[in-house]
């Protein structure tokens, strides 16, 4: 009879063993899911002509007609768009990306500023992620020229800049911003989508022509913009700040007028192939970081002259882009630049030439990009939901799986 109830006793005993096992391997299993992804905020940063919700607020940059940045909140994801200059210099938009992360008022370096003669200071912005740093770091997600931006970003945050930093007087004209210390590991992924790494042809286009008032027409924009006065260029540190009722081609004469466009700090000087060249040679792939490239194809090759052209309209920027020859060193200009999503050529927005790259299966690798597979049909402006295309479904899905890649990376 002992014996028995002692077998009991050490079978419950046995049993509750394993069940205790059982619960502490579960919890294991999912204390390891839950740190195997991250939380990391992913800022989004637009290219030229964007605007915020607060100067526009009736059409989303990110979606058009829909909101993506919403959407990816609603899911329990952590979404922010940023506002930058519109056809201001990499440099310029790094500086107010950094702050309008951040907090505080912008400094675009005593040196720099010095050098092309516009104001050191610019807004003071409250900061959409003030907490961010080593530990809070996040992902950045760019469109079209927002994708060099926040490359330029990160490389000032890892190195900073020697030139502010042995600038003789900056301790007198008000101390070095932090931005320029270098040193800060802020950044966890960049993910870069109809992004010019290696420039755009185009733009060599309009520089050799000098055609700069092709950036000033906008097409069927500038009745939107005209519809809220609050949008500008963001170009405050020349003086070009949209008044008060000012109209929009009032404003749009006074910017193409200014200084402003005589200088090398402006888009133009850093989208042509020479510029991004000259900023590829000055940086790279880091090691802690991890790379994506989302390209597109809008365009189609006709039988008997071999050029490229837009699938979807008759875009001076697509017919430039899908012929443009150059006398200068290949492969900048040749017929490998011709397929193109309306404005960029596919093999600029796939890696930087020289950069460490791979097609993206689905699983990352840090400090080498991960190109993900051209989406065809599919135009620069079709990626925010402001093109021809009207298809919100493939648009989500596409920012979706972004998004998933993005949050299941390891913090």
């Amino acid at each position: 009879m002992k014996k028995r109830v002692y077998n009991k006793i050490n079978a419950l005993f046995l049993f509750a063993i394993f069940l205790l096992s059982t619960l502490f391997l579960t919890f294991d299993i999912k204390q390891v899911s839950a740190a195997s992804g991250n939380n990391c905020p992913m800022i989004f940063v637009h290219g030229i002509y964007g605007w915020s919700k607060d100067e526009i607020s009736s059409y989303n940059y990110w979606g058009g007609n829909i909101d993506i940045i919403r959407n990816l909140n609603s899911q329990g994801l952590k979404a922010m768009n940023a506002t930058v200059g519109t056809f201001s210099s990499n440099w310029d938009r790094a500086c107010e990306l950094y702050y309008y992360i951040k907090g505080g008022t912008v400094d675009y370096g005593a040196a720099h500023s010095a050098k092309y003669g516009h104001e050191r200071y610019g807004k003071t912005f409250p900061g959409i992620y003030p907490e961010w740093d080593e530990v809070s770091k996040i992902h950045l997600i760019g469109h079209s020229y927002g994708g060099q931006t926040i490359r330029l970003l990160v490389e000032l945050l890892k190195n900073g800049s020697a030139e502010e930093r042995n600038y003789r007087g900056f301790y007198e004209a008000g101390g070095l911003s932090m931005l320029f210390e270098g040193g800060k590991s802020w950044v966890l992924s960049i993910t870069t989508i109809g992004t010019p790494l290696n420039g755009s042809t185009f733009v060599n286009y309009v520089n050799n022509k000098n055609r700069k008032d092709l950036y000033i027409s906008l097409g069927g924009l500038p009745k939107l913009y005209n519809a809220n006065p609050k949008y500008d260029f963001r170009l405050d540190q020349w003086g070009l700040k949209r008044q008060p009722k000012e109209s929009i081609s009032n404003y749009y004469s006074r910017v193409k007028k200014s200084s402003f466009w005589n200088s090398e700090d402006n888009c133009i000087g850093d989208l042509t192939t020479a510029g991004a060249e000259k900023f590829n040679n000055s940086t790279g792939t880091f090691a802690d970081i991890y790379y994506f490239s989302y390209s597109g194809n809008n365009s189609r090759r006709h039988i008997i002259s071999g050029q490229y052209s837009s699938l979807t309209t008759s875009t001076l920027s697509s017919k430039v882009t899908g012929s443009y020859k150059q006398n200068n060193t290949l492969p900048f200009g040749d017929k490998a630049w011709w397929p193109n999503d309306g404005a960029v050529s596919i093999i600029s927005a796939q890696y930087p030439f020289d950069e460490p790259h791979r097609t993206y299966y689905g699983t990352a690798q840090k400090g080498i990009w991960n190109v993900n597979t051209t989406i065809e049909n599919w135009a620069q402006e079709d990626f925010v939901g402001l093109g021809m295309r009207k298809d919100y479904n493939k648009l989500n899905s596409i920012y979706n799986s972004i998004a998933s890649a993005l949050n299941k990376l390891p913090k």
